[in-house]
Order: C-alpha cells, then sequence, then structure tokens
C-alpha cells in the first residue's frame, strides 16, 4: 500500500472524497508532519509484513500485541 493509497483509505474511511477539502487538508497536513507521515509508514508497513504471511494465521499473541498498539495510537 503507497501513500496515495494509505490517503485513500483514510478518506474513505471519513466518507470524503479524495479530493475534499478534508482530504486535502489531510494531504497539506503530511507534506508539513514528519510524525504523521512516519506513523503511516508504519502501518504501511505493519500492514506489508502482516500480507507476506500468505493468508496465514498470526499467532494470537501477536495479535493482541498489534491491537494494543493499534489501540493506544488511537
Amino acid at each position: 500500500m503507497d501513500c496515495d493509497q494509505v490517503l485513500q483509505q483514510i478518506c474513505d474511511d471519513l466518507a470524503e472524497n479524495i479530493n475534499s477539502e478534508v482530504c486535502a487538508a489531510i494531504k497539506k497536513h503530511l507534506r508539513t508532519c514528519d510524525a504523521c507521515r512516519q506513523q503511516i509508514k508504519s502501518m504501511r508497513n505493519t500492514v506489508n509484513m502482516f500480507r507476506c504471511l500468505d493468508e496465514k494465521e498470526v499467532p494470537s499473541q501477536i495479535h493482541e500485541r498489534l491491537v494494543k498498539v493499534l489501540n493506544v495510537m488511537a
């Protein structure tokens, strides 16, 4: 998943058109906020890591740790 796909997903989750004011504001913020860019990069890396598992079941301990981390970030 690349940055554009992440942004599209965020906008979809917000029920916003990718060209809406909300999404434009997100794009602008991401251009100037290294912390948010790093956060999105981390999420993208996590998704890619799990994608490499070839649909295998994620061990419950790893799943629980990931859920805790994602809840802290929310």
